[in-house]
């Protein structure tokens, strides 16, 4: 058998030239024992990689400063959004703050205005109150007489002395004056009576001996002469009177409206015991927001 032949040293360095080396991309910084490593390969291969590993490290130096450059922009972002955050935060408590003033000044107000409503609602009661009370007295010495036949061209003075007489038998007393409220009318033939007294005591005489006259047939009854608020007062309470006579009847049970003297408000009393109250002070308010309406 021939013997196979000797490579020579110089075709075997080609051949393994001629196979492209693996090479990682190298560090900032090579390594002393990378450095020898270039030394085994041939002349082209050592320029070759010196090549390589100048372009990678000048990647890397550029990729490294690059990346330093939006470290440090991202940091002073970061920085200034920080100082931003910080004057938002700041800002944000004052207006906190001043949101938490704000809502205790309102509370604060609106509890005042509540206040000055109730002392301006109470005042305006008292003076319509002190109004009421004062054309009471005004009126103390009258009294007013309900269901008396109106004549044709009457003497009022005449029918009043014989209505004390026939009625409530009781002498003549001395009077201030005497007239009918209104002229008589179809709807009304019959308007009340008025009578100003000159005693207070003759007054309560005939109010007391008049009560016995309430209900009667004629309808003929003796009321104390009050401001209109508290006749409507009075008329407002005769539905629950009547039902509550109803309720009582065939009973030893009182019914009656009463007016105490220095009020201005009308009671509803069964038996003496107070049912129902409705105040003249509330219908003057009621009639003065009706019409500002």
């Amino acid at each position: 058998m021939g013997r196979k032949p000797k490579r020579s040293r110089g075709s075997s360095s080609t051949e393994e030239g001629s196979s492209t080396p693996k090479i990682r991309p190298p560090p900032k910084k090579m390594a002393s024992g990378k450095e020898d490593s270039l030394k085994s390969l041939s002349p082209e291969l050592q320029t070759l990689a010196q090549l390589i590993l100048k372009q990678a490290q000048q990647q890397q130096e550029t990729l490294s400063e690059q990346f330093k450059d939006v470290g440090e922009n991202l940091s002073k972002q970061i920085r200034a959004l920080d100082t931003k955050v910080e004057v938002l935060s700041s800002d944000l408590s004052k207006v906190r703050e001043r949101v938490s003033a704000t809502e205790h000044s309102a509370e604060f107000q609106a509890s005042e205005i509540q206040e000055l409503r109730r002392a301006l609602e109470e005042e305006r009661r008292g003076r319509v109150r002190a109004d009421l009370l004062t054309e009471r007295y005004s009126r103390k010495a009258d009294i007013i007489i309900r269901g008396l036949p109106c004549e044709k061209e009457e003497d009022a003075e005449k029918v009043f002395v014989r209505f004390m007489a026939e009625r409530l038998g009781l002498d003549p007393v001395p009077i201030a004056a005497v007239h009918r409220l209104s002229k008589p009318t179809t709807s009304r033939p019959n308007p009340p009576l008025l009578v100003r007294l000159l005693n207070f005591h003759d007054r309560d005489r005939i109010l007391k001996v008049g009560r016995k006259l309430r209900g009667s047939k004629d309808g003929l009854a003796v009321f104390e002469h009050l401001p209109p608020p508290l006749q409507a007062a009075r008329a407002s309470l005769l539905p629950d009177r009547e039902a509550a006579a109803a309720n009582t009847k065939g009973t030893m049970a009182r019914v009656s409206i009463w007016v105490p003297p220095r009020a201005t408000y009308a009671v509803l009393l069964v038996n003496g015991q107070e049912k129902k109250r409705i105040d003249a002070v509330d219908i003057v308010l009621s009639n003065k927001k009706g019409k500002s309406t």
